[in-house]
């Protein structure tokens, strides 16, 4: 897969999205803007979503909203502090969705708004490598290898196997 112009790899050191479904939008829009207010996330958004699941034996329905939040390593584990004391239900579910890449004008906008200093990888393609001088494709795209197989020796002269 080819990176896009500003696209950064490795942004497991910048950037972490941490998913959470509240019961309700005014819950959600209270926790999401003190996450915010507090500095433990840059960012959330809240997505309503219909759910079904299972609890206490039964297959529960309900409308519920989604906080996506976009924070930094270093503030992850206050963040899930945060919301698993502030959050209504008994047992919310809060987990960490990784990002393999991302757009580097946000990561800087996250790392400015987040921690001063926070370090944006440097400014390469993800997935490039450092290609050895005079190589123009790499090895996958090189095809098959000639199998070993016994060598014929050929007559000097005549061009002839012996």
């Amino acid at each position: 897969m080819n990176a896009l112009p500003h696209e950064v790899g490795g942004t497991d050191r910048i950037l972490r999205v941490v998913y959470c479904v509240f019961p309700d939008a005014a819950s959600a829009r209270r926790i999401g803007d003190a996450a915010v207010a507090r500095r433990l996330a840059a960012c959330v958004n809240r997505i309503p979503v219909e759910s079904t699941y299972l609890w206490k034996g039964s297959v529960e329905r309900a409308t519920q909203v989604v906080g996506v939040f976009k924070t930094s390593p270093r503030k992850l584990g206050a963040l899930f502090e945060y919301l698993a004391r502030s959050h209504p239900y008994d047992v919310p579910d809060i987990f960490e969705i990784p990002v393999a890449r991302a757009h580097r004008p946000y990561l800087e906008y996250l790392a400015s708004t987040l921690e001063r200093g926070l370090p944006v990888p440097p400014d390469r393609l993800v997935g490039s490598r450092p290609r050895r001088p005079g190589s123009r494709r790499g090895p996958a795209a090189r095809g098959p290898r000639r199998t070993r197989g016994q060598h014929r020796r050929r007559s000097k002269s005549t061009g002839r196997p012996h």
